[in-house]
């Protein structure tokens, strides 16, 4: 065989070689890339399901359920009078009638703790003491409870919200009467006053007063208790619930029914 064939086998040889080892090398990449992207996939796997397990990919933040559920305080009424930012009525009357003659009357308000006996003044407050005679001759106060106790500052326990939200009306209002003079005590116990839930006008609410309370001399003054206070500071003395002093009273008492009668 001549040198110069000799040389040409020898250098194609040497290329096939070099051949061999370029693809070798180029699969030995390719299977080291698989490899590693392989396991980037699966510690991307492994990290993601322990994030989505722990809620790191929920749409919202995770919330305390205990927190969730905590009641947000209720607005504590102001002593001297029952807001009524939206009543909510479960009778509604144009006005009261008529229902009252000239003379005495009185307001017998039989609880499930025994009875609360008014005198009303049909003389200095006869519109307020007619509404609310016109009001228990419907059955509005029936079965409704007295749902606001004040303990400190003034002495109250207010009812006639059939509601028992303190926002009840009858869907009408009636102008001040008989208001006290300015003074200490000018509300002293046993007074039955007319709460406002429009400054200058009185709905159904009405409050007993337990013990001698100074007030502004805002408030209707419709009648005296003469029978029943014992019940009324029975219920004070139990206070209010979950504390404080101003709420709803720790032992409820529910107005059955009302009976008016005249002289």
């Amino acid at each position: 065989m001549s040198s110069k064939k000799q040389q040409r086998k020898k250098a194609a040889r040497a290329q096939y070689q070099a051949y061999l080892e370029r693809r070798a090398a180029k699969t030995h990449r390719r299977r080291r890339n698989q490899i590693i992207v392989g396991s980037v996939v699966v510690t991307a796997v492994i990290v993601g399901a322990a994030l989505w397990t722990g809620g790191a990919f929920d749409s919202a933040p995770a919330t305390n359920a205990a927190a969730d559920q905590t009641p947000t305080p209720a607005a504590t009424p102001t002593p001297t009078a029952t807001p009524t930012p939206t009543p909510v009525n479960s009778m509604s009357f144009k006005q009261p009638k008529h229902v009252l003659s000239p003379g005495a009357a009185s307001a017998t308000f039989a609880t499930d703790h025994g009875d609360i006996t008014i005198e009303l003044d049909t003389k200095q407050a006869p519109k307020n003491s007619n509404s609310l005679a016109f009001l228990a001759k419907q059955g509005y106060f029936d079965h409704t409870s007295c749902h606001r106790l004040t303990t400190s500052g003034i002495f109250v326990l207010q009812c006639g919200d059939p509601t028992g939200t303190g926002s009840g009306t009858p869907g009408y209002t009636v102008n001040d009467e008989n208001l006290p003079k300015q003074g200490k005590n000018d509300y002293p116990a046993g007074t039955v006053a007319m709460a406002e839930p429009q400054g200058g006008k009185a709905g159904s609410q009405f409050f007993l007063v337990y013990q001698d309370t100074t007030l502004p001399p805002d408030y209707t003054i419709v009648g005296q208790i003469t029978k029943g206070l014992d019940v009324v500071r029975q219920i004070a003395k139990d206070g209010v619930a979950g504390g404080g002093s101003d709420g709803q009273p720790a032992t409820p008492i529910t107005i059955k029914s009302v009976t008016i009668d005249q002289a």
